[in-house]
C-alpha cells in the first residue's frame, strides 16, 4: 500500500488515533428492544415575518423546521416549557441529507427540543409557509443497554445495533397499501462517505435522535427510509441505517447483501449508488468528533475498506451506476468532496487524511499495543445533594497488558468523584462514584483520564443535576 508524507499535525494525531482505532476498542453494546416505538410527530403551519411564538402540540423531545424557498435565511429557535421563559437562541442549520431533495423546500437541522412546549421562531426574511414539525421519539418504550466482548480480529465487523435494537418502526417504510415505499437497491461499493449529522453534542439519548432522523428522512422529507446507511454515537455505537434486508437471527448488520453489495441510501446528491454513508451525530464544524465516535468510525471504514479491496489512501476513479457520472474523489472522502456542503464539519474534515492513514494501519495490522476507557452510562441525573455512580471499562488494544490509573476532571467544586478501585487491569471494571454535595442544579461534562506509563485516552461524562 502507497505512503503518503506526514505533516507534523498528521504525526501528532495518527498516533493518537491508533490508539483507538482497534479491534475491541469498545465493549460491543447488546440492546433488548421492547418496541418498537411508535414517534409521536405533529406540525404546526404558519407563516412568519420576523418573530412568532408557537405553542407545540406535543412536549416534543426533538424539533425540525422547513419552509418553501427562502434558502439563505437566517432562522432561529428558543424553547420554552411554559411560554414565558425562553432558552437561549439556536441557529437552525440545513439538514444535508433534506438538501438532496432538490424539490423548492428548505429543511433545517434536527434540534433537541428538550420536552419543550413552545419555540420561539425568528428569522430575518419572511418565510410565506413555514412547518414546525415537533416529535417525541422517547416514546413509552425504552432499549436496555447492556455490554458483551467485542471478537479480536485482523479488521473484523464491529458490533452494530440493528434497526430492531434501536427500536425502528418499521411501518414508516410503507404506504397506506402496504407499499414498500424505498426497495432496496444494491450496488458495488466503490467509495466510503463520511458526514456529520448537525444534531446537537452531548446528546442525552442518542438512539431518540437516530429515530427522530429516521421519522424527519422517511416521512417529513419523502424518503421512504433514513438516509445514512451507518450513524455513530458520542460513546462509539454504530447503529444500522437503511434498511437493506432481513437478517438471519444473530447475524450483525451489513447494509449489504449476500454478494456484499451496498444498498443505495440518500445522503449525497448524485453520489449515493455504490458509497456507504457514515453519519457521526452532533455537529463537528467547531470540535473534532469523540474519541469513542472516532474509535468506531475507524472501525467500520477498515472492514468496509478492508473487504472490498479499497485503499484508505487512493482517490479512484468513481462511476455512478445508475446515471454514468464519473469524478475521481478520495476513497474515504469527507461529504464536502462531492456536494457543496459544509458537512463533515470543518474541525472533524481537516482529520480525514489522518483517519486514512490510521485505518490503512488498521488494515495492515501495524497497529500499536494501547487501550481505550468507555463511560456507562454517559449521561445521567441525579437529585442534588445526592450521589450517583458510573461504570468506567478498560478495553486493551492489540496486546496491551498494563494496569491503568483512572482520575477525573471537570466536575463542578462541590462535587467529588472517587473510583472503586482506582487502578484496572484491561478488560476490568471500576465504579465512578460522584457526591454532588451543594451542587446547583445543571448540567457538568466532566472528563475521566486512564494513564499508564506514557500511554492516556479519556472518556467523556455528562453529570445532570436536579433540584433537591
Amino acid at each position: 500500500m502507497k505512503q503518503l508524507a506526514h505533516s507534523p499535525i498528521r504525526r501528532a494525531i495518527v498516533p493518537i488515533l491508533l490508539a483507538s482505532l482497534a479491534v475491541g476498542a469498545l465493549p460491543a453494546v447488546h440492546i433488548e428492544a421492547r418496541g418498537p416505538v411508535r414517534v409521536a410527530a405533529s406540525e404546526v403551519h404558519v407563516s412568519l415575518e420576523g418573530e412568532r411564538t408557537l405553542a407545540l402540540p406535543i412536549a416534543a423531545s426533538h424539533l425540525a423546521l422547513h419552509w418553501a424557498g427562502q434558502a439563505g435565511a437566517r432562522v432561529m429557535v428558543a424553547f420554552s416549557a411554559d411560554g414565558l421563559a425562553f432558552g437561549p437562541p439556536i441557529s437552525v442549520e440545513r439538514d444535508e441529507v433534506g438538501e438532496s431533495r432538490a424539490n423548492g423546500e428548505t429543511y433545517g437541522n434536527l434540534l433537541l427540543a428538550g420536552g419543550a412546549h413552545f419555540v420561539r421562531v425568528t428569522s430575518d426574511r419572511p418565510l410565506a409557509h413555514l412547518a414546525v414539525l415537533a416529535l417525541d421519539a422517547h416514546g413509552s418504550s425504552q432499549a436496555s443497554i447492556g455490554f458483551g466482548e467485542v471478537a479480536a480480529a485482523a479488521v473484523s465487523q464491529p458490533e452494530v445495533i440493528s434497526r430492531a435494537g434501536w427500536i425502528a418502526d418499521e411501518s414508516l417504510r410503507f404506504d397506506a397499501a402496504r407499499n414498500e415505499i424505498w426497495p432496496a437497491v444494491f450496488q458495488p461499493i466503490q467509495k466510503l462517505i463520511v458526514h456529520h449529522a448537525a444534531t446537537q453534542n452531548r446528546d442525552p439519548d442518542p438512539a431518540a435522535t437516530v429515530r427522530a432522523i429516521y421519522y424527519y428522512h422517511a416521512v417529513t422529507q419523502g424518503w421512504g427510509d433514513i438516509g445514512y446507511n451507518f450513524l455513530i454515537d458520542e460513546a462509539g455505537r454504530i447503529y444500522e441505517g437503511r434498511h437493506s434486508r432481513t437478517y438471519l437471527p444473530g447475524e450483525t448488520p451489513t447494509g449489504q447483501d449476500a454478494a456484499g453489495n451496498g444498498v443505495t441510501g440518500a445522503h449525497a446528491l448524485g453520489f449515493n449508488s455504490g458509497t456507504v454513508g457514515v453519519a457521526l451525530l452532533g455537529t463537528l464544524t467547531g470540535q473534532d468528533a469523540t474519541p469513542a465516535a472516532r474509535d468506531a468510525l475507524g472501525r467500520l471504514l477498515a472492514w468496509i475498506a478492508g473487504s472490498h479491496n479499497l485503499d484508505p489512501h487512493g482517490s479512484a476513479l468513481y462511476i455512478n451506476p445508475v446515471n454514468g457520472t464519473q469524478a475521481t474523489f478520495p476513497n474515504i472522502a469527507g461529504h464536502r468532496d462531492v456536494n457543496a456542503t459544509e458537512c463533515p464539519g470543518g474541525t472533524f474534515y481537516a482529520t480525514l487524511p489522518a483517519l486514512r492513514d490510521a485505518v490503512a494501519a488498521l488494515i495492515s495490522g501495524t497497529a500499536t499495543p494501547d487501550f481505550s476507557l468507555a463511560l456507562s452510562p454517559t449521561s445521567q441525573p441525579v437529585r442534588g445533594g445526592r450521589s450517583v455512580n458510573y461504570t468506567v471499562t478498560v478495553t486493551a488494544l492489540n496486546g496491551f497488558t498494563g494496569a491503568v490509573s483512572l482520575s477525573v476532571s471537570g466536575l463542578p467544586s462541590q462535587s467529588v468523584g472517587t473510583f472503586n478501585p482506582t487502578s484496572v487491569a484491561p478488560g476490568g471494571t471500576s465504579i465512578l462514584t460522584i457526591k454532588t454535595a451543594t451542587t446547583p442544579r445543571g448540567t457538568f461534562t466532566f472528563t475521566v483520564t486512564g494513564t499508564s506509563d506514557s500511554l492516556s485516552q479519556t472518556a467523556t461524562g455528562i453529570l445532570q443535576v436536579t433540584k433537591r
